[in-house]
């Protein structure tokens, strides 16, 4: 059984909120929570502290306090002084995601980077994004740096892991889902002059490799974010999953 350890307020606080994993408990730094407790300035972990308390105490999930001191390989440098100690992720089936109402969904088919997946995760969550597609091997197996990238929109959102993208897409297709890739091609259609409409699914791949043409062969369509001026150049997969997410999101609400 996997054993993760999220690092950070906000990924422990929305791993402790969405139940998207077993938490098994959440240690704070002892020295760093005297320090903050004592003094008569940072409010704001003052209030996380309390908040992480009260939620461990609702759910039952054991608070300790600890020494982080020599333990950076273990906590990394960026933990604040609080991390959790947590069990795997707990996706979402197929069925449960294709039998939401009317969904906006998206499918990440080929980003290479756990800091860029986190990204993305995180403007689909801001942007309305009703749930995600990923393989089934996939970077939840580096949830600790998806979390923080994410900001906690990795524990947040609805997650399903499928053996088959290309499966997974008959499935949408069978359930009326409409399936857009993205790609900069020739017939592709302008993100800015094309109508959406629910239910939708939205298909994206990495810089590297792009969507795999099996993928692209089971979609309806491919769109494009067309630039107000000729550049060489193309946007990050993280940059460009957010102006295509608020776009689309933005039109069909």
């Amino acid at each position: 059984m996997e054993h993760t350890i999220l690092t950070g307020y906000i990924s422990v606080y929305a791993a402790l909120t969405a139940g998207s994993r077993k938490v098994n408990a959440v240690l704070l730094d002892r020295a760093r929570y005297d320090k903050v407790m004592k003094g008569k300035f940072h409010q704001s972990e003052k209030r996380q502290y309390s908040l992480l308390k009260r939620l461990c105490g609702d759910k039952g999930i054991p608070l300790r306090f600890v020494s982080f001191e020599g333990k950076n390989e273990l906590y990394g440098n960026e933990s604040g002084g609080i991390v959790a100690e947590t069990g795997e992720r707990i996706f979402v089936t197929e069925d449960q995601l294709l039998s939401k109402d009317r969904p906006f969904l998206a499918a990440i088919d080929g980003i290479e980077d756990p800091y860029n997946f986190g990204q993305v995760l995180r403007s689909f969550y801001a942007s309305g994004v009703d749930g995600v597609v990923v393989p089934k091997r996939n970077f939840f197996t580096a949830s600790a740096i998806v979390a923080r990238a994410s900001a906690g929109a990795s524990e947040l959102m609805d997650v399903c892991a499928v053996e088959s993208m290309e499966e997974f897409c008959d499935k949408a297709r069978e359930k009326g889902i409409k399936l857009y890739a993205t790609a900069a091609e020739r017939d592709a259609l302008d993100l800015f002059a094309t109508n959406f409409t629910r239910p939708i699914c939205i298909v994206f791949g990495g810089e590297r490799r792009g969507i795999s043409k099996k993928v692209m062969e089971k979609c309806d369509g491919t769109i494009q974010i067309t630039y107000p001026r000729n550049v060489s150049m193309a946007l990050s997969a993280s940059s460009a999953a957010a102006v295509i997410a608020f776009e689309i999101g933005r039109r069909l609400n």
